[in-house]
């Protein structure tokens, strides 16, 4: 809010419990106050976690290879719940492959059942039986 006055240098002044922008001759008004700049924040950079921790993903059918290293190291479900601080019925979901854990998860697991659930992905998923075919627009457009 400003008093009106279009000067390059305007005070702020606290007028009638307001505090606003005015002139130096609008200044009598009310009584003169020090408004203190606020500058924004310098943002930190961002810093990714290693490539490698990027690229992995859960390996195929998961869910068997949890029940069966669960099993092998003698554990209920409800148990093997417990070890890991984790819900039974996530644990279920899981292991039927509905639901797919989170990192955080997944290291649980791997550390308690001493198994590999993630792989690297290469982000390359090859095509079988399908032939690239190369079309130019000769091949689409008939000349007649």
């Amino acid at each position: 809010m400003t008093c009106g006055k279009d000067y390059p240098k305007l005070n702020h002044a606290k007028v009638e419990g307001a505090i606003v922008e005015v002139c130096e001759r609008c200044t009598r008004f009310g009584t003169k106050v020090d408004v203190p700049q606020i500058y924004a924040p310098i943002k930190k950079p961002i810093i990714f976690s290693e490539p490698d921790e990027l690229n992995l993903e859960l390996v195929p059918e998961y869910g068997k290879i949890i029940i069966k290293a669960r099993k092998d190291k003698g554990l209920s479900r409800y148990d093997f719940a417990q070890n890991i601080k984790e819900k039974e019925s996530v644990m279920k979901r899981i292991e039927d492959e509905i639901m797919k854990p989170d990192e955080d998860l997944i290291k649980r697991m791997e550390n308690l059942l001493n198994i590999k659930l993630t792989e690297k992905y290469d982000g390359f998923v090859p095509q079988r039986g399908k032939k690239r075919i190369d079309l130019t627009v000769g091949d689409i457009v008939e000349v007649s």
